[in-house]
């Protein structure tokens, strides 16, 4: 019993590993990507960093 959980978490973790690095695209799941937001946010801080000099 414990060997189907096992195996069952792991095609899970390997699922969201191919949707998250966009090898595969799953309709029903969608992974917001925190990565794009996070380099909009430091270029708009380097924007106003900028503009105070």
């Amino acid at each position: 019993m414990g060997k189907f959980i096992g195996y069952t978490l792991l095609t899970i973790i390997i699922i969201l590993a191919l949707e998250w690095f966009r090898v595969v695209d799953i309709p029903y799941l969608d992974i917001p990507d925190y990565t794009s937001g996070k380099t909009q946010g430091l270029e708009s801080t380097q924007k106003a960093l900028d503009q105070m000099k």
